[in-house]
């Protein structure tokens, strides 16, 4: 509630709820919030959408599953920055691997990936899926295979499908598990900053600009910390009122 800026420390005055005001009507912070409900809303949707599906796969008796399971933690482990700065070298538009391909294989002249505002935001969507999918798949799995045999099993007797057994059985039951895990990783997902920032910086322009980004833009390159505090305030209520939504949710659909 001060218009305090770190290079003018002794220059401060209350300014009441002007910060506010101005971060819910400044065009930047309302681009970086839509940027961020996409960026979350697309990256978790998908990585849910992949995790089951890899899962549902995994989750049966086959040669190597140990393997496959290692190899699925390894995006997971690696670092942040690493993720960002390995992708924006395969993404070069000059001499990056995907493009190199693009061109000698199909004769196709690779676009710019990472300046271009309408494949920037996919490009970081599509990082973000690559590395935290194997979060899903093996927190679904152990969902899975924690799920009692015999409601499975009576269903098949009743002559049930693949496609009735998983939605009418499988998902009903799993559910408290997606919920807690979408929870989860929809959390961390409003936290992302290495990667996006490792990646693009933001741009082209500020098309992948995620609010995260866009605070630490006003605290550390405009040194405006007052209002880059009340944007943080404001980020911190809504990512308390989606997920207060999904705990009453999950809350009301956990068996007693």
């Amino acid at each position: 509630m001060t218009n305090y800026k770190a290079t003018e420390p002794e220059k401060w005055s209350f300014v009441g709820l002007d910060n506010f005001t101005r971060a819910l009507t400044d065009p930047d912070v309302q681009a970086s919030f839509i940027n961020t409900l996409i960026y979350v809303g697309c990256a978790v949707f998908l990585e849910f959408v992949l995790g089951i599906l890899i899962a549902l796969l995994l989750n049966r008796q086959m040669k190597g599953i140990t393997v496959i399971r290692m190899l699925l933690l390894l995006p997971m482990m690696a670092t942040p920055v690493a993720v960002g700065l390995m992708w924006r070298w395969l993404f070069n538009t000059d001499f990056g691997i995907i493009n190199h391909y693009l061109s000698s294989w199909f004769g196709i002249t690779g676009p710019n990936w990472l300046g271009d505002h309408t494949l920037s935001m996919p490009v970081v969507i599509l990082v973000d899926v690559w590395q935290w999918t194997p979060f899903m798949v093996l927190s679904l799995l152990a969902g899975l295979q924690s799920l009692p045999d015999d409601p499975v099993e009576a269903a098949w007797m009743d002559g049930a499908s693949p496609w009735q057994l998983f939605w009418h059985v499988t998902l009903p039951q799993l559910k408290p598990v997606i919920l807690v895990v979408l929870l989860i990783r929809m959390i961390d997902a409003f936290k992302s900053f290495d990667v996006v920032w490792t990646l693009t910086n933001g741009g082209p322009g500020i098309s992948t600009e995620l609010l995260s980004l866009r605070v630490y833009r006003v605290a550390f390159k405009f040194w405006e910390t007052g209002y880059a505090s009340a944007i943080s305030w404001l980020f911190l209520i809504m990512v308390i009122l989606i997920t207060s939504q999904f705990i009453r949710f999950l809350y009301r659909e956990t068996p007693k």
